[in-house]
């Protein structure tokens, strides 16, 4: 910027000099870029800005003509605006710049005439401001302002004197509302005086005080609205608050859903009863309304009937699972209509529970007797065939005995209900039992739950052991190997006979986690031990016939890649045919991968022959109860020659259990049998004694 400096002694100034000055000193100064060019289109005077900006000096400038200066390309897009500025008319246009100071930035133009003393165009100004910053602040507030008139969220602004100080057009509508009807009222003009004072003055009160607040509301009309409501501080410049941020948003759709999910959640999607989550909630509140009464109080009596269907897995096998289905969804209105007070439930499988109120042992007994004889005459009829079920039903009390102690929780109501129905069916089944603490029945029921108790906690806290007994040849040509049994340790590391812990699995659903922990584990130890090593394991009845199960056996065995010869598995001709389709996938991707199949328990009653062509073992193990007195009865004799004679056109070798002398391996050996085992061949003994503690790796 060049400096005015008056010299001393230097004559007065005229009176237009101070002017030609402020005039000089503006035009240094301005940030915005200019050029004075006369008629002729030669520049006479230009800025510091320009200077700075395009990197030229006065004396690269001052003098040329204004094409040469910015360049012909640039003169010639701005002549027709230079020339009409020439002939007294202001001109302005917006553009993007050409040179390369200015490529890539929005610059407004403006091209003012310069008049003399007369009026008349001496020359003009051209004159350049980079507005690219303005304009990328004015878009992008553009921008954020449509964002939020667009916004589905309905926002607001309440001031401390609970009026609307802003509000988008979503908040509007929501309230039927234009924008300009809502900004300037109290809140509680829009929402309704008793909706302001109820629901929403006590979370804006606190959002005034700092704190942040979250609800939800319904909406009644024609159909009901639901809302979620934030509510947030907003702070001036110093911290203070100066207002709420009010951000509504209409979820009716989320919580039509989410009642949806929490009906379905409730119901057994076959029956259309409330399933076994919503009979632990009404338990759940009958325990509650029975709690509060006094002592004396009768009108709390509650029965828990626990029906369980015999014989249902009969229609399953032999009509399929249509007509099991058609089945229960009959029950189900069966029991419906037993009682129109009653709550009926389905627990899952072929078990219903039902729940009824102000009733003696009497009165819960004569139901539980009605639902029994009801559904013996059912008469169920599909495809032209009658089957008949029966039923065995369990009654537990929530009277003033079961409050003597304390109150029962959900599952102890359950339980109680659970071991009388299973001294039902212990009976003989088509039956009532009614659940009494000091009963000897229940009392062997309550150690069965025990038991289970003992599966959950050793399947927490890894308290198995591998127990492994030999099988052996006697026809002077198979290999030897050994079987893997399981063991449940005590608390103080004792092993425990397996009946103890294996009907308690089964009957609850835990063989096949029981099942997945030794195969997990066989496999990793396997690894480790001499090629020549042959082990087989025993899948429970409920494995061989749950395809998840089966699925992650295979993936295992394809992961621990285990050669062909080294491993088998034992499962039982019962579980086989119960779950034919699944058990012959299994047995075929077993086959597939070159291990061996055992069928165990060969013999035990079904239609072992008819069903042994169908599988593709290796193997047959007779059952032990064939073997048992084989030295002295002719008839179990010729049994095993007959199954030995079947196997070997098969070419399946036999192996026979429980052998326990030498009288008996001797009689097997002459009857053709290959392999047997038992206690005179050797007992179960513990992993580590056979392969020793370096194959024992972390399960």
């Amino acid at each position: 910027m060049r400096k005015m400096v008056r010299r001393p002694g230097a004559e007065a100034l005229h009176p237009l000099q101070p002017h030609q000055l402020a005039f000089e000193a503006c035009f240094n100064a301005s940030p915005i870029r200019i050029l004075f060019c006369d008629r002729d289109m030669v520049v006479r005077d230009v800025n510091a800005a320009f200077l700075e900006t395009e990197g030229f000096t006065r004396a690269e400038v001052i003098g040329k003509t204004l094409a040469q200066v910015v360049g012909p390309a640039v003169f010639e897009r701005h002549r027709p605006q230079i020339e009409a500025a020439l002939a007294g008319e202001a001109q302005s246009v917006v553009s993007w710049g050409l040179r390369r100071a200015t490529r890539d930035r929005l610059l407004r133009i403006r091209h003012e005439p310069v008049r003399d003393a007369e009026g008349l165009v001496i020359g003009f100004l051209s004159m350049m401001e980079d507005t690219t910053d303005l304009h990328q602040l004015r878009q992008r507030v553009s921008m954020q302002n449509e964002v939020i008139n667009q916004t589905s969220d309905a926002l607001a602004v309440v001031d401390p004197d609970y009026r609307y100080l802003w509000a988008n057009p979503a908040y509007a509508r929501l309230w039927n509302r234009a924008t300009e009807d809502v900004v300037g009222r109290t809140v509680a003009e829009v929402v309704g005086h008793e909706a302001f004072q109820d629901r929403v003055l006590p979370y804006l009160a606190g959002c005034f005080k700092g704190r942040v607040a979250q609800y939800a509301f319904e909406r009644e009309g024609e159909e009901t609205e639901y809302l979620s409501v934030r509510l947030e501080p907003l702070r001036g410049e110093n911290c203070e608050i100066v207002g709420v941020v009010v951000n509504a948003r209409d979820v009716t759709e989320e919580a039509q859903l989410n009642q949806r999910l929490r009906r379905q959640a409730l119901r057994d999607t076959l029956t259309d009863l409330a399933n076994r989550h919503a009979l632990e909630l009404e338990i759940g509140s009958r325990i509650e309304a029975c709690g509060a009464c006094n002592a004396l109080c009768q009108g709390c009596n509650t029965a828990l009937l626990l029906v369980d269907l015999d014989d249902f897995k009969v229609v399953n096998d032999l009509a399929g699972h249509a007509a099991g289905d058609a089945l229960l969804r009959q029950i189900a209105s069966l029991l419906r209509s037993m009682d129109p007070d009653a709550f009926v439930a389905r627990l899952g499988g072929d078990e219903f529970a039902v729940v009824t109120g102000m009733v003696t042992e009497t009165d819960a007994t004569r139901l539980g007797e009605r639902i029994v004889h009801s559904i013996e005459a059912l008469g169920f009829v599909w495809q032209g065939e009658c089957f008949s079920v029966g039923a065995s039903v369990g009654v537990a009390l929530l009277d003033q005995q079961a409050f003597a102690a304390s109150a029962p929780s959900v599952q102890d109501v359950i339980n109680w209900a659970d071991r009388a129905c299973f001294v039902a069916k212990e009976k003989g089944g088509a039956r009532v039992s009614v659940f009494h603490p000091d009963d000897d029945e229940m009392k062997a029921r309550f150690r069965e739950i025990g038991n289970l108790q003992l599966v959950q906690a050793a399947l927490q806290s890894g308290r198995f052991e591998l127990f492994l007994m030999p099988v052996a040849p006697i026809d002077g040509t198979s290999a030897p190997w050994h079987e893997v049994l399981l063991r449940v340790l005590s608390e103080d590391g004792r092993p425990l006979p397996p009946a103890v812990f294996i009907a308690a699995a089964e009957r609850h659903g835990l063989m096949s986690r029981v099942d997945r922990w030794v195969v997990e584990t066989v496999l990793k130890r396997l690894a480790g031990l001499p090629d020549d090593v042959h082990l087989s394991i025993n899948l429970s009845g409920q494995s061989v016939g749950d395809p998840i199960f089966r699925d992650f056996l295979l993936a295992a065995l394809d992961a621990a890649a285990i050669a062909p010869g080294r491993l088998a598995f034992e499962i039982t001709e019962t579980s086989a045919v119960r779950s034919m389709e699944t058990a012959l996938e299994l047995i075929a991707g077993l086959k597939a991968r070159g291990l061996e199949v055992v069928l165990d328990d060969f013999g035990s009653g079904l239609s072992s022959f008819g069903y042994l062509r169908r599988f593709d073992v290796d193997m047959l193990k007779i059952d032990g109860n064939i073997i048992g007195n084989i030295g002295h009865d002719v008839v179990q004799q010729t049994i095993v020659a007959g199954i030995v004679a079947v196997a070997e056109a098969m070419h399946v070798k036999v192996v026979a259990e429980y052998v326990e002398d030498l009288e008996t391996l001797e009689i097997l050996r002459d009857l053709g049998v290959n392999l047997v085992q038992g206690y005179y061949i050797g007992k179960p003994v513990p992993w580590s004694q056979v392969y020793g503690d370096r194959d024992l790796l972390p399960a």
